[in-house]
């Protein structure tokens, strides 16, 4: 029997599959210090849960509308006003089971089969495929690590044609934690001024920011506000990644094409976790501040850690849990051709998982989480360190 052609196109996710076997090596007994995690290392908050009971107590089980309940959606709206300084209507936001379909709706609603769509690297692991499978173009940005992987406005004006019909930006990066000012963005959006295309903004990560930075978004920009989708959710500010909820802001026509498209694919979110949702977003970011704050002390520990190890660079992150580091000088030794062999080598023979920089557009690089005690910090570094050695 055959399959659609669109499957050959695409390629299993690399942080999932690394996850899985992380999980399937700990269960045969193997002592595995994970660093390739993508998910905040606290519980969910006590009153987020608590909504969520009560929701189920209340029997509030039923279909909701598909781009969510009003309550959450006005939930939604509070939220950007206040993380945003942004007013939109509740016909102007939606939610959906995580960030990821917010963005697969919206690479589907913006991405044609005539058309090209932009990213730049180093990019999340599903942009490309999220693309493909939409049937665009894919044009790949290159960014420098002189630049800190940063889009410009040179990089962005060479790779627009009058094919673009949208451009993926992410701040803070995920993998290198990067974060564009409001500046940089005005940058961009010169390049974009006078063109018909989209702009999708995944700000997942806007409120895990470090050294005092402030986040930004290129909504906030007038003339942008209308072109830009921005995609969120309660997974990483929350730590609510099982629950399954991300949102989507944007002008009233670009919810409703995405909306159309939810309407035959998911439907609505889940009820119970649109209540527990809607219960994070009124109380805001300040719900996991203290969690936050203990993030910067822990990045701070695993750059001094990484800072150690002979001939490798890393990229200082201003936002997420990750640091992006440059191992390219360990290829070739040993017979190590990839960080795909050295992070499967890691993880086997050495007791510690990192995500290969293949997976996010990349090699050569490895990204490692902080959002792990300080204890595993440094046992998950000595491990890769010991690794990195036996190489030379």
């Amino acid at each position: 029997m055959k399959f659609a052609a669109r499957v050959s196109h695409i390629l299993p996710s690399v942080t999932l599959g690394l996850n899985e076997r992380t999980l399937e090596l700990r269960r045969k007994g193997h002592d595995i210090v994970s660093l390739g995690v993508g998910e905040p290392d606290i519980d969910t908050p006590e009153p987020v849960c608590q909504r969520a009971i009560e929701a189920i107590n209340n029997r509030e089980t039923r279909y909701t509308p598909t781009a969510g309940t009003v309550d959450l959606r006005k939930a939604i709206a509070g939220y950007m006003k206040e993380v945003y300084g942004l007013d939109y209507s509740i016909e102007e936001v939606m939610a959906s089971s995580g960030a990821k379909q917010v963005l697969y709706n919206s690479v589907l609603a913006t991405a044609d089969k005539d058309s090209e769509f932009i990213i730049s690297t180093p990019y999340w692991t599903s942009y490309p495929e999220m693309v493909h499978l939409a049937g665009a173009d894919l044009v790949v940005a290159e960014t420098k690590a002189q630049n800190n992987f940063k889009l410009t406005p040179e990089i962005l004006d060479a790779a627009v044609t009058d094919r673009t019909s949208a451009l993926l930006l992410n701040s803070p990066s995920n993998p290198s934690g990067v974060t564009y000012t409001l500046r940089e963005l005005a940058g961009l959006g010169e390049v974009l001024e006078n063109r018909d295309i989209w702009i999708l903004s995944d700000d997942i990560y806007c409120n895990l920011l470090f050294d005092g930075n402030q986040f930004a978004s290129i909504a906030s920009i007038p003339a942008f506000r209308d072109k830009t989708i921005v995609i969120n959710g309660v997974s990483k500010t929350f730590s609510m990644t099982g629950w399954r909820i991300g949102f989507a802001a944007a002008p009233a026509n670009a919810i409703a094409a995405m909306t159309k498209i939810q309407d035959h694919s998911t439907s609505c979110p889940n009820a119970i976790a649109q209540c527990a949702a809607a219960e994070a977003l009124r109380r805001g970011p300040s719900l996991t501040k203290a969690w936050v704050n203990s993030l910067e002390q822990r990045r701070d520990l695993m750059l001094d850690l990484v800072g150690k190890i002979p001939n490798v660079q890393v990229t200082i992150p201003q936002g997420a849990f990750y640091l992006w580091i440059d191992v390219s000088a360990y290829m070739g030794k040993a017979g190590i051709q990839s960080t795909l062999e050295l992070t499967d080598k890691m993880l086997v023979e050495g007791g510690v998982s990192a995500v290969p920089g293949e997976a996010f557009g990349t090699p050569g690089y490895l990204r490692l989480s902080f959002a792990v005690t300080e204890a595993q910090i440094r046992e998950g570094v000595k491990r890769m360190a010991s690794c990195l050695k036996k190489l030379v």
